[in-house]
């Protein structure tokens, strides 16, 4: 699939489940009280069937976000650089953490520069998180409510 689309559908997804998280009471104050989504307890609630899960692309897409992690943007002698980060922990929080990173990535600008930066990893880690998102999403009614806009 064409890196822009795959990139388009894991954004439109990420942003659906944002605003489901909140629309469910998986919300916080963030920064001068600013809603922000709790993914955390979203994860140890609802995401954890992500680890549980048998399914082999869940398994492999799970493996891969935890094995091979999404680097972070440094800054080291005044440039951006990536930095490896740690791949020891095996918890549902340091997997949707990394989901948020590979948007953090995307979103700011770190992935392209008018051209996609290594596409076949970026491939990767957008492909691996969108299908832990859509799995969790055809597996938990009420988040599946929550994105359609039937959460109350």
């Amino acid at each position: 699939m064409e890196l822009d689309k795959l990139s388009y559908r894991f954004f439109k997804l990420f942003a659906q489940y944002e605003y489901a998280l909140k629309a469910m009471g998986y919300g916080r104050a963030g920064k001068a009280d600013a809603a922000e989504p709790d993914w955390d307890r979203f994860a140890n609630e609802i995401g954890v069937a992500l680890l549980q899960s048998q399914d082999q692309a869940v398994i492999d897409a799970r493996t891969y976000l935890l094995e091979e992690p999404p680097k972070r943007q440094v800054w080291i002698n005044g440039s951006v650089e990536w930095a490896d980060v740690a791949n020891v922990e095996r918890s549902v929080q340091i997997l949707f953490a990394h989901i948020r990173r590979v948007r953090n990535n995307l979103y700011h600008g770190g992935k392209f520069n008018g051209r996609w930066i290594d596409p076949d990893r970026s491939e990767e880690l957008l492909s691996k998180s969108l299908i832990l998102l859509q799995h969790l999403l055809s597996t938990d009614q009420n988040l599946r409510e929550a994105i359609h806009g039937n959460a109350r």
